[in-house]
């Protein structure tokens, strides 16, 4: 079995390492070698691969989050099956989790606190507004850049 990092995705982006895991997908940063940038893909997990559902839920969140443009929302670029992998390509937003950044953070100061939970708000409440509601909203699904 070839390592994660020695894969190539769709004869176009290269794996280079595991950012984060969850129950439907696993997530990497990983190299778009056409456009030479970094992006973060996310790969529906192999127990998964066989079941129409979860193919079909997988696409649909993609396809969903594909046409919501907002700069508090993460931007998906492409989606694509390749051999036995079904994966959705984003935009790789290089920072941290929220639920990071707390436990890191000794004490985070109220104004930059309020910043971020406004920046959240907007983005879901963009996303709302287009008729989408996140599932799955919780500090590890909330990304901080510098």
């Amino acid at each position: 079995m070839e390592k994660d990092t020695d894969l190539i995705l769709g004869g176009r982006y290269q794996i280079i390492e595991q950012l984060g895991s969850g129950g439907m997908a696993n997530v990497f940063r990983a190299r778009d070698l056409n456009l030479q940038r970094d992006v973060a893909i996310k790969i529906l997990r192999e127990d998964f691969i066989e079941d129409l559902s979860f193919q079909a839920r997988f696409l649909q969140e993609a396809r969903s989050v594909a046409n919501l443009i907002h700069p508090n929302i993460v931007t998906v670029y492409d989606f694509g099956h390749d051999e036995h992998r079904y994966f959705s390509v984003m935009e790789y937003v290089d920072g941290t989790d929220l639920k990071s950044l707390i436990r890191e953070s000794k004490n985070i100061q109220i104004p930059k606190t309020l910043d971020i939970m406004i920046q959240i708000c907007e983005g879901v409440g963009y996303a709302h507004r287009d008729g989408l509601v996140h599932c799955d909203l919780k500090p590890q699904n909330i990304l901080v850049s510098p």
